[in-house]
């Protein structure tokens, strides 16, 4: 089990330093958006479409990295003033509960997903943006954080089983 979660934070790990450089490009996008619109006096009709697909890509591929390094929303206030053993329970708790929201989305997701690419849907803008490896992206980073909540779940469970073990000799 503690071989699975290892391979799931290697997985999540390394996702999220693949699409970090997104950042930059996303950066670079507006950047080029700005100048041209401002100075140049000559707005583009793509940057913005292409700055919001990555945008999502970004967001939802980088998920379980957050998850993986504690990043995610939580009040740390009163996570840090627990004992190990609460803030286990809290860790399981959150496993659940991200379970609860990722599985609308790897379902939902995962059929508007599949409906562009079966009817080859584009953007309605001039630049017609293929749309199904943005919505694609949707599911899948729901799915790995659905995976990293499991690890997270379970190394909070481990934990909290060597702790009951170990108190009990």
């Amino acid at each position: 089990m503690e071989r699975a979660i290892r391979l799931i934070n290697r997985l999540s790990i390394g996702l999220g330093l693949l699409v970090a450089p997104l950042t930059a490009i996303i950066t670079a996008l507006v950047f080029y958006e700005v100048i041209c619109r401002y100075f140049l006096n000559a707005a583009t009709s793509w940057t913005a479409e292409v700055e919001n697909y990555l945008q999502v890509t970004l967001v939802m591929l980088g998920g379980a990295y957050c998850l993986s390094h504690g990043s995610h929303v939580r009040v740390d206030v009163l996570y840090q003033a627990f004992s190990n053993s609460k803030k286990a329970l809290v860790d399981i708790l959150t496993g659940l509960i991200v379970l609860l929201v990722t599985g609308p989305m790897i379902w939902f997701g995962g059929h508007l997903a599949w409906e562009a690419w079966v009817t080859k849907q584009t953007s309605s803008s001039a630049a017609e943006i293929v749309l199904w490896p943005s919505m694609a992206t949707v599911p899948v980073g729901a799915g790995l954080l659905a995976l990293q909540a499991l690890a997270l779940a379970a190394s909070a469970v481990i934990y909290l089983l060597k702790e009951k073990k170990s108190g009990e000799s």
